[in-house]
């Protein structure tokens, strides 16, 4: 196809239009044929001299109004046809073109005449996701990258009103960019009335919502970013739900939570909290104890591996996964003083902060992570040090903002995301497993069950 100004809207229309309009003129023609019959039938009734002339020009208009009519009824039954049964991909690559290629919508990549355009192709992923992709021609990579308002404007028609562009994604070879369509309004989280509904089959993939997990065998330590209120601490409890329920293995797994707000969770059996006098020497001495798991269990698979001959990984050892889930990780860090006292040479801010890199950094090859909880995804003095932020693999901010989103991801993983309210379990998400690499939209699942009572059942059973 070749960009042309003054092409019509027509070359760009669906098929059943097209098909419907083409149905419109024979049905106009089989009514004007009728009309030129019924006044060749009277004027045979006139002129009785030319009665042979007469009935050779009814006879041909008889036949045409036949045929015409017949092209009609065939017409309008493979417009109902294609109606019905054109795969939506193809109305969607109809949508798009109009959108681009067509002078009267703009012209979004600004062809010159005579340019060739680029190839568009739709593929279905699911029954709410369509991948869209444009192969650059004579078009940059660069200004395809910058349609996605364009395209969500070209398919806002009929059906697909409810869809929008929601990920773009480039080739390594910069040839073409695939743009991830997405019906908005389908709710894809969980409900549900036990734990056993919620969790999956593998104890290595953390549900999410539903065709969202999160696997531990391809990501690491786990962000989670939040004001109060947004539904945070509900949705990491819903993965420690699932660790638990898994049990204990046989290699000192560890599921452990630390809450120095002393808050609901620290009415829990086997979670740590500040010490009597306000200090958090406990929380500290839990981090050695998790500190120590990882060691112990990286022993264990390092004698596996040397007598394999190869390298053995933490779920086919049998392990179950650990998790060091540190609640307000900001106001954690508050606690310890930047100083040593005399006598409690270990109990400083150092200690802590030297120990958790440790832990995010190593422990994911035992099997070991860290979950860390921010009321806001600030930087440095206050917030998350850069360099943790970085190595944790999985990141999710809850009643997202696009200021505090650029805190967590790049600028161009959120192009295609646009402001929004935005409710409790809401979020933004993604983990470097090689399937949800790209930021995107999920809501936590919804537990219609006493949450913080079948966690303490769970903790009670995992460490009995």
């Amino acid at each position: 196809m070749v960009y042309h100004n003054d092409i019509s809207l027509l070359r760009f229309t669906m098929p059943d239009t097209k098909l419907l309009l083409s149905g419109g003129v024979t049905a106009i023609l089989t009514i004007i044929l009728r009309i030129i019959q019924y006044i060749l039938t009277r004027a045979e009734c006139i002129f009785t001299s030319n009665n042979e002339v007469f009935n050779t020009l009814i006879y041909f208009c008889n036949n045409l109004i036949v045929i015409s009519f017949t092209l009609t009824i065939l017409l309008l039954i493979f417009t109902l046809i294609i109606h019905f049964f054109l795969p939506p991909v193809k109305r969607i690559e109809c949508m798009v073109k109009k959108g681009l290629f067509a002078y009267q919508c703009g012209n979004p990549l600004h062809f010159k005449d005579g340019e060739i355009l680029p190839q568009i192709k739709c593929k279905k992923l699911d029954m709410a996701t369509y991948e869209l992709t444009i192969t650059a021609i004579t078009s940059t990579v660069e200004d395809i990258q910058k349609l996605s308002s364009s395209i969500s404007s070209a398919i806002n028609l009929r059906k697909f009103k409810q869809y929008a562009v929601t990920q773009t994604d480039t080739d390594i070879a910069f040839n073409q960019v695939t743009f991830t369509i997405e019906d908005v309004t389908v709710h894809r989280e969980l409900i549900v009335s036990s734990v056993d509904e919620l969790k999956s089959d593998l104890s290595t993939r953390l549900t999410v919502q539903q065709g969202t997990e999160i696997d531990l065998t391809t990501s690491g330590s786990i962000l989670v970013a939040g004001k109060t209120r947004s539904g945070k601490t509900t949705a990491i409890i819903s993965l420690l739900l699932q660790a638990l329920s898994f049990g204990k293995d046989n290699y000192n797994s560890q599921v452990m939570i630390i809450d120095p707000k002393q808050a609901e969770l620290s009415r829990l059996p086997h979670v740590y909290t500040l010490d009597e006098d306000g200090e958090a020497r406990q929380i500290l001495e839990a981090l050695k104890t998790y500190a120590d798991c990882v060691v112990q269990r990286q022993k264990v698979l390092n004698e596996l591996s040397e007598k394999k001959g190869d390298a053995v990984h933490w779920w086919e050892a049998g392990f179950h996964v650990s998790f060091l889930f540190i609640d307000e990780y900001v106001a954690c860090r508050t606690l310890f003083p930047k100083k040593a006292v005399k006598g409690s040479e270990e109990y400083t801010l150092a200690t802590f902060d030297g120990l958790l890199k440790r832990l995010v950094t190593m422990g994911a090859s035992a099997g070991c992570y860290v979950i860390l909880s921010v009321a806001e995804a600030s930087v440095e003095e206050g917030g998350l040090p850069s360099m943790l932020r970085s190595a944790m693999s999985t990141k999710i901010l809850f009643k997202p903002t696009l200021n505090e989103g650029r805190l967590m991801w790049d600028s161009d993983k959120l192009k295609d995301f646009s402001e929004r309210v935005y409710n409790a379990g809401d979020a933004w998400f993604s983990s470097t497993d090689g399937i949800h690499d790209r930021v995107s939209y999920v809501h936590f699942p919804i537990m219609n069950f006493a949450v913080y009572k079948e966690l303490g059942r769970l903790l009670e059973e995992y460490y009995k």
